[in-house]
């Protein structure tokens, strides 16, 4: 009776010691860490246990340099609460979305890159345009002097042969004018065509985000979950992902339920927090400090996934 009122009293001082093993608690009654380790790490994630291990680590640094406390969780390979990366149709399914969303992107900037060159292609054909009609116009104002003065009588034999040279020029101009042109018309015509190709383009890139949409609808993919017993994590974007959401389920441990700060450790919805440089927010050491006696059962980590968007 001795043992299992010291077992009560540790337990509703410390509720994240209901997931020590008892003979830990008896063997290091004044240790109140919640001990956990990582038991399984499916392939699929590309990730060693080691790799899971340090993160899991990590994890439990976020809870400690937040608080300044380091006497809230520890690593052990002998820990009763067990960490398990489990690999199914969650992960793969944003993978896939990973992969959709990334194509879409690159579509995306090669499609913006293509506009801006039909825009300066267009410039430049507008500029040849205006050059051209401005030369026209000129020729046909040199044109008019010419036979004007081919016109008038009187010329003398030099006269004729310096106006018959300056009709030789002009006929150059004129044919070097009408180069200028056909090679305005080939390269209108070659703009026309990327024009038409890049509109078929950007029509097909529009159905494949309709695509998408409507494979992957607005939702809440399932990241993981702390079920009163272990912790089970189904997905992740990276590295950082993952060790934001072990912090979350090792905090779900610790006995803290969920808070409305979307940008808190303790967050339903993980998407608003800093992954690579997270610190606990004030609302998650309120929730420690004001924990109730006992852990919650069961606590799940959610990831929002909107619809996939682009513009053209």
């Amino acid at each position: 009776m001795l043992v299992a009122g010291l077992l009560h009293l540790q337990t509703q001082s410390h509720p994240q010691l209901k997931f020590n093993s008892l003979s830990d608690r008896l063997t290091h009654p004044f240790d109140t860490r919640l001990r956990f380790r990582v038991e399984q790490v499916d392939p699929g994630f590309g990730l060693s246990r080691e790799e899971v291990i340090q993160l899991a680590q990590e994890a439990a640094l976020i809870w400690h340099q937040g608080t300044g406390r380091d006497d809230l969780m520890v690593y052990d390979d002998n820990a009763k609460l067990a960490i398990k990366l489990i690999y199914d149709h969650r992960q793969q399914e944003y993978e896939a979305l990973k992969h959709t969303t990334q194509k879409l992107l690159q579509d995306e900037a090669h499609y913006q890159h293509q506009a801006e060159d039909l825009n300066a292609s267009k410039h430049s054909i507008d500029q040849q345009q205006q050059n051209l009609a401005q030369q026209r116009k000129q020729l046909e104002t040199e044109l008019q002097a010419l036979l004007q003065r081919r016109n008038q009588p009187g010329r003398s034999a030099d006269q004729q042969q310096q106006l018959q040279q300056q009709f030789l020029a002009f006929q150059l101009r004129t044919e070097q004018f009408q180069h200028a042109v056909n090679d305005l018309q080939q390269q209108q015509l070659s703009f026309n065509h990327q024009v038409s190709a890049y509109q078929k383009n950007v029509k097909q890139h529009e159905n494949n985000i309709s695509l998408a949409q409507q494979r992957f609808p607005p939702r809440e993919f399932h990241k993981g979950i702390f079920n009163g017993h272990e912790i089970h994590v189904y997905q992740f974007a990276a590295k950082a992902d993952l060790r934001l959401t072990l912090a979350h389920e090792l905090g779900h441990a610790l006995g803290l339920d969920h808070h409305d700060d979307p940008e808190a450790l303790m967050y339903p919805v993980l998407g608003q927090q800093n992954l690579e440089y997270f610190e606990l927010r004030p609302a998650d050491k309120t929730l420690l400090h004001t924990r109730p006696p006992t852990a919650s059962s069961s606590s799940t980590l959610f990831m929002r996934f909107l619809s996939v968007s682009a513009t053209i």
